[in-house]
């Protein structure tokens, strides 16, 4: 009943978020703190070590799910961008971060950095969940994203590398930067391979029920982190990497597989950040507001910028995109479950720095995600909602026959409006099938004029969808 109760009300929470223009996070950890044993009094939870397991199941998927929405023709543009903003510009944020928690927190040089690192890294599920629902330049959504993916990693490394310092003294230089590199450099490199691999077993793989698909290619995610953390590399990176490959090809019951994993990442969401709010005793927290202000004050309006701006010098932004890439850098289930670590460790002040990151992670995110969309639109970079793409309606004979169905709305702007359908182009073995017209159905034939909002119904052949998108809809 419990469970049952919990996951009403998470999918209650998202539209009350969409309602009040907060993340949805936001709410999720506050339904977990209300639940918890300082409040409400109905769930005692205090283990770390479940809390970390629970958060990087969650991770993984939420990166999957956010590998998969990303196309790879958007992510190549931004690649150069978003990795500086990544590395270069998380160690710009680590360092600022690290002065600020020094002074305001009087915390060890080691521990200091360790809340900056912990801080660093924006999060996926928040920047997915809340650029992806506005109309900013593509470029900009894509950087945000991309740099969401491909942050974690340092974060991570950069977190454990100051529990070591902490624990043995400081790190050799040189084998800080080795590690690093091999971090990094195997977790792209074992994305890329089991992105190839897994987009040829599943084409070659025709189950009897289309729902085990999506089941394998989560099975691929679990494996290729466990295989690349075996290997001391970033298995976070890998399955991102992993995920893009796989939504940039062809597989088999494609919408299906996108939305189980859509599901599966908003519930992985509710589980995480509902437990995270358990994990958090609220009559600790106000020992931490002063200082935890102060931190997420120094967050928004310096470290971040400071790192954006010094990260995207030459890339082709302007100052109004740069302000908001600044503002954007939306944090959340990341830097929490990063700060269990130093509290599995057994650090001194690990307490102190939970909470505080809590309350920098909660403070900031709030405000930030509140205020992204009025931003955008006073510096011009909001646009009109975009109509929604078409989709593949997928049938079970027509996977057989390597066939889908596509729903298409032509625009204005469409140049197979104002021609008839005998007149229009269309790869051989793609037919119009039905229209719809002002809500009725009309029987097409080849003297059948096109018109802007006429919703057509194509039969095509996997390998053509991309020649009728191009044909119907026009260049993305």
């Amino acid at each position: 009943m419990m469970l049952g109760a919990l996951l009403v009300t998470g999918v209650v929470m998202t539209k009350v978020a969409s309602r009040i223009g907060v993340p949805a996070l936001v709410l999720f950890i506050l339904v977990g703190m209300l639940l918890g044993s300082d409040i409400g009094g109905v769930i005692y939870f205090s283990d770390p070590w479940v809390a970390q397991l629970v958060g990087t199941i969650a991770l993984v998927i939420i990166l999957f799910d956010g590998g998969l929405q990303t196309k790879w023709k958007h992510l190549r543009r931004v690649a150069v961008p978003a990795a500086s903003m990544a590395t270069v510009g998380v160690a710009v944020q680590v360092g600022i971060m690290g002065i600020l928690a020094r002074l305001v927190l009087g915390l060890p040089w080691p521990l200091a950095i360790m809340v900056g690192a912990i801080v660093g890294s924006t999060d996926a599920a928040a920047v997915f969940a809340v650029i992806g629902n506005q109309n900013v330049p593509e470029r900009l959504k894509a950087t945000l994203e991309a740099e969401s993916g491909f942050n974690d990693p340092m974060a991570v490394f950069l977190t454990v590398l100051m529990i070591e310092w902490a624990q043995h003294g400081p790190p050799n230089p040189w084998q800080a930067i080795g590690a690093l590199v091999w971090e990094m450099a195997v977790g792209l490199a074992m994305g890329l391979l089991a992105g190839w691999l897994a987009s040829r077993w599943v084409a070659r793989l025709r189950f009897e029920a289309s729902g085990l698909y999506p089941i394998l290619l989560f099975a691929f995610a679990m494996l290729t982190f466990g295989v690349t953390g075996w290997l001391h590399a970033s298995g976070f990176l890998a399955v991102y990497v992993l995920a893009v490959y796989l939504g940039s090809v062809e597989i088999p019951y494609r919408q299906s597989v996108m939305r189980f994993h859509e599901a599966t990442a908003w519930l992985a969401q509710m589980v995480m950040f509902i437990l995270l709010g358990l994990l958090v005793f609220p009559r600790q927290m106000p020992a931490v507001v002063a200082p935890g202000m102060l931190l997420a004050a120094g967050l928004m309006l310096i470290a971040r910028p400071v790192a954006v701006f010094s990260s995207t010098l030459g890339m082709g932004f302007s100052v109004r995109e740069r302000l908001l890439l600044a503002w954007a850098g939306l944090r959340g289930a990341v830097p929490i479950v990063l700060a269990t670590y130093p509290m599995l460790a057994g650090l001194p002040h690990s307490g102190l720095i939970f909470h505080v990151v809590f309350f920098v992670v909660l403070t900031s995110t709030a405000i930030q995600g509140a205020m992204i969309s009025p931003l955008a639109a006073r510096l011009g970079l909001l646009g009109e909602p975009a109509p929604p793409r078409g989709i593949a309606l997928e049938f079970f004979t027509m996977e057989k026959l390597n066939a889908a169905m596509l729903e298409i709305v032509l625009l204005d702007g469409s140049d197979a409006v104002g021609q008839t359908l005998a007149e229009l182009p269309l790869p051989e073995h793609a037919t119009v099938s039905a229209l719809v017209r002002e809500g009725q159905v009309v029987a097409p034939n080849g003297d059948t004029m096109l018109e802007a909002g006429d919703t057509l119904f194509v039969l095509s052949g996997k390998g053509q969808i991309a020649a009728v998108r191009a044909l119907l809809e026009g260049p993305e």
